[in-house]
């Protein structure tokens, strides 16, 4: 009787080891797509690279490619997650939740994270730039779209705890703690795309460290506590 159920379990066993094996051979092929797509989209540039370019430099055929990622936009929303996630791990790095800071000190290293992440990881700033334009939302699953929004999200939530800790500790005047952060980080990304435009560079002729320092000073200043609020 046991011999019999043992034997019967091992083709129950293969099968699942089978599975298992097709699972993992999935996840390495998709890894290695999205490998090959980061170096394609990051040196040929993201208007001009393909998805037979991809599939080249993957060593797949392009219907294999598109087995995994349904479009180009696809592609790049993947590689996109992999630059946010860099993002918002940075910025929680600065925020430092485990040290007693004060929230100015905490505002200041998170614009200062952002910075270092522009100018460290460029290719994954442009990216989120570009996805940023509205089109890419039609060009993607739903879900994967709520993927970008969501780790998006997931970034501002740092400066909106930082903000929120200004406005307890009365250095910041605001009502409106998500909105305040919005307006910080509008005014630094400002910056960034700005000085991102050579020709506009050229014209403001202004070092990007200065530029973006002086900014997250005036933007605190204009939220600070005893600012001139717009209706009064």
């Amino acid at each position: 009787m046991g011999a019999r159920t043992s034997s019967a379990a091992r083709p129950n066993n293969r099968t699942r080891d089978t599975a298992s094996r097709r699972e993992r051979e999935r996840t390495q092929r998709r890894a290695a797509i999205l490998r090959a797509a980061r170096k394609v989209f990051f040196k040929n540039g993201i208007h001009s690279a393909t998805v037979d370019d991809v599939a080249v430099a993957a060593q797949v055929s392009k219907g294999t490619v598109y087995l995994y990622f349904n479009t180009k936009e696809t592609i790049l929303a993947h590689l996109l997650f992999e630059g946010l996630d860099t993002l918002v791990a940075e910025l929680e790095t600065a925020y430092a939740v485990d040290q007693p800071l004060d929230a100015l000190t905490r505002l200041r290293g998170l614009a200062a994270a952002y910075l270092d992440f522009f100018q460290t990881n460029p290719e994954y700033y442009r990216l989120m730039m570009v996805f940023d334009r509205g089109q890419f939302q039609a060009s993607v699953e739903p879900d994967v779209y709520q993927q970008v929004y969501t780790r998006s999200l997931r970034g501002l939530e740092w400066l909106v705890r930082a903000v929120q800790q200004a406005k307890e500790e009365g250095v910041l005047d605001v009502d409106d703690a998500r909105e305040a952060a919005s307006i910080l980080w509008a005014g630094l990304n400002g910056v960034l795309v700005l000085l991102s435009h050579p020709l506009r560079a050229e014209i403001v002729a202004a070092d990007l460290k200065s530029l973006y320092s002086e900014m997250t000073e005036v933007l605190i200043n204009g939220l600070g506590k005893h600012r001139v609020k717009s209706n009064e």
